[in-house]
């Protein structure tokens, strides 16, 4: 095949990381495939909004036809028409995006002239649709030249660039414009607004390999960094970092940008700090190698490529803990050190290594073995599947079956088979993390195999998660995949995870692999009702365990449409949650009204039912009062935002939820919460923000969208208060039990704390929602009582909570059901 790798061409030319890693997946189609890959580039100048615009239009009108196969990796150059399209997401213009000074505010253009009015128009009723384009691009230009270039609406980034540009990129990343959605880390998959928001991309890290570089007599007397000298990457934080680190080791800087007079200027004081400008590549291997250590800190960064390179050259790597990419890479104390983002934190960090050469060794070695886990072939198969391969190849290795007999190795009998909707191995909503938590630490006991199915567009994999716990990953097909599309748009809400098993036929791929897996295995776990189709048509010959996370019925019965639809739907959520029961020769729940309500529901006797309640990983050490008070301030300086009236807030109150009714009934109390506090910052994270992204909040009220796990937990242990304002649900709050067990002081809703042995006053404080406010109010008003009550939750916590004890009840229950052959 012919393989176009279509790319912007910046100007003014810089060559950077992103640069590096196109020309890498251009020479590794070329080196290991039989195909041909050709750089496609057009020149894209960024320094005002018809620029830009100019270079999407260029991009749109690309025929790139000759070619068989499109990959692209930025805007705009995602523009491009092509039949068959791969997006591997370095990233958006993040100006109008995630960095753009008011991205919290809604997306609205202050007094818009007439011809921008028209556009505003046209891109509301065409949302995402090529064939809307002529008629932008004509009335842009009519715009431009009625306006001048200088108009107020016309600002970059402004208002309206913020709206066209996101327009622009919803119609070159349309999911019927695209074959395939790939992102190049967690932190840009994540990231809000990146992607449709139907899409979940796979993540293909892209290499940094550079060839291995010799020591000489420099070797360990220096530090190394390279990177566009500009204000995203730090510099000039690292440069004030310097002025903590003794001796006269030096810091050496590679790489050009606007900013070099700047912090050549603020590095004047220090003659330790070189900057080396342009640096060939040939050059970049000897200059890490010989690093005692590369100090890279940006803010947010997309991947990271700084840090494969070092990592290739075996040093070590010193980053911050907001600094995106390369902390997924790395670990604090295993593979490099994390700072705090201050001069004081970085400084101390790069100051252990240059007392510690060796720990600086170890951490290099460390960091190589994590590097070399990310391969250009990795990126090819990503990229290519299958047809990376020749037909003869292809019908090799379908002959040989490497693989084949490590699939066919016999597994222990005593192994329990859990189908679930969704993957375990990254866990964020309270579903993902009973999981994986919870049939985790069974599998300390017995060994578990998860066939988890997943989104379509992941790549199916068997991943070895922990000693004895295994994830088969099975996507939903194409068709299963529509299907659960087309019901939810006529539902005006999510119902993938009824579709999930009503029409499992359209991904027999997974009922292989449950007949597969569930062979020999001493019992099933069903996590949550709807997959129970699978065991029925399988008609499986093994005791089954529903392991009932909400009662189905009654959380669905409150946010389903009132439509023949909605109605229709919830018999089906009833009918199969009631079989689950019926069929299941136990019930786990999590907490005794579940148990009596379904029990009361299906007619099945009490004695059949388990109560296991949610649990939670009760950390070593907790967050001592002073840290947690500047942290505090530190996130509420990031996301108060500019444009808010009234002083910055004196407190920090988290929440956190995915898009589940109860939890969007949660932030409905949160609007008016907020009202009544206006000294306190109420940060409400998870995807469920996207539902109020069109409502007014006071400005007290943000919402952050998803974070990663590393950022929740440092949000947790930075809050004043963490608030659990739920009125609607059943089971147990996950979110309760990891507020309490970091520490964090805490207000509920008795509801919210139901299942859960906690007492008010004791505990944490209960507030029914006309009290809520005042309640927040009290707590933050007396820290000190705050402080005693959430360590006697921690205490509480600790003892009852933790998930091995619970995987321990939850292994009495499997053996208590499976054949004795499978006991032992």
């Amino acid at each position: 095949m012919k393989i176009a790798v279509v790319a912007p061409s910046p100007v003014p030319f810089t060559r950077g990381g992103a640069e590096r890693a196109l020309w890498g997946i251009q020479q590794a189609i070329n080196d290991l495939t039989h195909h041909e890959a050709e750089m496609i580039k057009i020149p894209v100048d960024e320094s005002t909004l018809p620029a830009v615009i100019t270079s999407y239009e260029l991009f749109s009108k690309l025929d790139l036809d000759h070619f068989d196969r499109n990959i692209t990796t930025k805007y705009p150059a995602w523009m491009v028409d092509h039949d068959h399209k791969t997006i591997l997401m370095m990233h958006v213009l993040r100006g109008v995006y995630d960095t753009y000074q008011y991205h919290h505010q809604p997306l609205t253009v202050p007094n818009p002239s007439d011809h921008v009015f028209a556009l505003l128009h046209l891109m509301r009723t065409n949302p995402a649709h090529r064939g809307a384009l002529p008629e932008f691009f004509e009335r842009w230009h009519n715009a431009l030249a009625a306006l001048g270039p200088d108009h107020p609406n016309l600002v970059f980034p402004g208002p309206f660039a913020r709206l066209a540009i996101r327009w622009l990129d919803g119609v070159g990343m349309a999911p019927g414009a695209v074959k395939q959605y790939l992102s190049q880390s967690k932190t840009v998959a994540l990231r809000e607004g990146y992607f449709p928001t139907t899409v979940t991309p796979r993540i293909v890290n892209l290499p940094g390999h550079l060839p291995a570089a010799p020591h000489n007599d420099e070797y360990g007397r220096y530090l190394f960094t390279a990177s566009r000298l500009d204000g995203p990457k730090r510099l000039d934080l690292l440069i004030d970092a310097m002025a903590y680190v003794p001796g006269d080791i030096e810091l050496r800087i590679a790489g050009t940008g606007a900013m070099r007079p700047q912090l050549e200027a603020q590095a004047a004081g220090d003659p330790r700090i070189r900057f080396l400008g342009f640096t060939r590549n040939d050059l970049l291997p000897e200059l890490y190698a010989n690093a005692l250590a590369v100090p890279f800190i940006p803010a947010d960064e997309d991947l990271g490529l700084i840090t494969l390179e070092a990592f290739s050259q075996a040093t070590a790597v010193v980053t911050c803990t907001d600094s995106g990419g390369p902390t997924e890479f790395i670990k604090d104390g295993a593979t490099g050190l994390v700072a705090e983002p201050n001069a004081a934190s970085i400084g101390a960090k790069l100051a252990t290594l240059v007392a510690d050469p060796d720990l600086a060794h170890r951490l290099g070695l460390a960091g190589k073995a994590r590097g070399e886990r990310i391969t250009w072939e990795e990126v090819v198969e990503a990229l290519l599947g299958d047809e990376r391969f020749t037909p003869e190849e292809l019908a090799a290795r379908g002959a040989g079956g490497g693989d084949d007999e490590a699939a066919a190795a016999p597994r222990s009998r005593r192994r329990v088979v859990v189908l679930t909707t969704f993957p375990i191995n990254d866990p964020g909503h309270g579903g993902q993390l009973r999981a994986r938590n919870l049939y985790g630490a069974l599998a300390r006991v017995r060994p578990v195999e998860v066939v988890a199915l997943v989104d379509f567009g992941h790549q199916p994999s068997v991943q070895t998660l922990a000693p004895n716990l295994t994830q088969v990953v099975v996507p939903r097909s194409a068709a299963h995949h529509l299907k659960g599309e087309e019901l939810s748009a006529e539902a005006r809400m999510p119902v993938t995870d009824v579709v999930a098993g009503s029409h499992i036929e359209l991904t027999p791929a997974y009922l292989a692999a449950v007949a597969e897996a569930a062979d020999g295995a001493s019992a099933v776990i069903l996590a949550e009702p709807y997959l129970l189709p699978v065991v029925e048509q399988l008609d499986l010959a093994v005791p089954v365990i529903y392991d009932a996370y909400n009662v189905e019925a009654s959380l669905k019965a409150g946010v389903f449409p009132d439509s023949p639809l909605g109605a229709e739907l919830l018999a089906q959520v009833v009918a199969v949650e009631r079989r689950a029961v019926v069929r299941s020769a136990r019930t786990t729940t999590c907490s005794d009204a579940d148990a009596d309500a379904l029990g009361t529901d299906a007619g099945v006797a009490p004695a059949r039912f388990t109560v296991i309640p949610n649990g939670t990983v009760v950390p070593v050490a907790v967050t001592a009062p002073e840290t947690r008070a500047a942290q505090s301030a530190r996130w509420r300086h990031r996301y108060w935002t500019a444009g808010s009236t009234g002083a910055e807030p004196e407190h920090l109150a988290v929440f956190f939820g995915s898009w589940h009714p109860p939890n969007l009934d949660a932030v409905e109390l949160l609007i008016e919460v907020a009202a009544e506090l206006p000294s306190t910052l109420i940060l409400s994270v998870g995807f469920h923000g996207q539902a109020f992204l069109h409502r007014v909040v006071p400005g007290n009220l943000v919402f952050p969208g998803m974070v990663t796990t590393r950022t929740k937990d440092r949000l947790l242990g930075a809050a004043d208060v963490a608030l659990n304002p739920m009125r609607l649900g059943s089971g147990t709050n996950l979110k309760l039990l990891e507020y309490l067990a970091v520490g964090t002081p805490v207000v509920s809703t008795p509801f919210g704390a139901r299942g859960i042995d906690v007492v008010d006053g004791e505990h944490l404080r209960f507030a029914e929602p006309d009290r809520f406010a005042a309640t927040v109010a009290e707590v933050l008003a007396d820290p000190a009582s705050a402080q005693v009550r959430a360590e006697a939750a921690r205490a509480l916590v600790r003892e009852r909570y933790s998930w091995d004890s619970l995987g321990t009840a939850l292994a009495r229950v499997v053996a208590d059901i499976v054949p004795a052959e499978a006991r032992q």
